[in-house]
């Protein structure tokens, strides 16, 4: 197989306001994804298809999801109605897209089978056990 060179992401965002700076961040992402799928040995030309999807993607979510949360979910408009903020439902779309990516990839615990640890010290009484207890005390 031969070598699976990075998309030429300057390129890619050239028409973009901020373009060198998010084809920047992309050279550095595709760079980690690359190197932690290669380390598992999970690299191949189907993946990189997939992890270009990815580092593009998460580009722009690295790109907007601050504006979106300056602005909000809702906006108003001149006349003082409200409407959704539709740049707020794309980062949120980004973010649904990114997960589904990142588990296809195996980029997340749940997706290679490691199971999150239970936090230590749980208290094991039920809901019903502390009210039952509550009670009794001011009884």
């Amino acid at each position: 197989m031969g070598q699976i060179q990075r998309p030429r992401y300057g390129d890619i965002f050239a028409g973009h306001d901020d373009g060198e700076a998010m084809a920047d961040q992309a050279k550095i992402l595709w760079e980690e994804y690359k190197s932690d799928l290669s380390e598992r040995g999970l690299w191949n030309r189907a993946r990189a298809r997939t992890t270009d999807r990815l580092v593009r993607l998460t580009t722009e979510y690295l790109h907007y999801q601050p504006i979106a949360v300056s602005q909000g979910p809702v906006a108003k408009s001149a006349d003082g109605n409200q409407f959704a903020n539709m740049l707020w439902s794309q980062v949120k779309n980004l973010a649904d897209q990114i997960a589904k990516l990142e588990k296809s990839l195996t980029l997340t615990p749940e997706s290679v089978g490691a199971k999150a640890e239970a936090p230590k010290g749980h208290d094991k009484t039920t809901a019903a056990q502390r009210w039952k207890a509550n009670r009794a005390e001011r009884h």
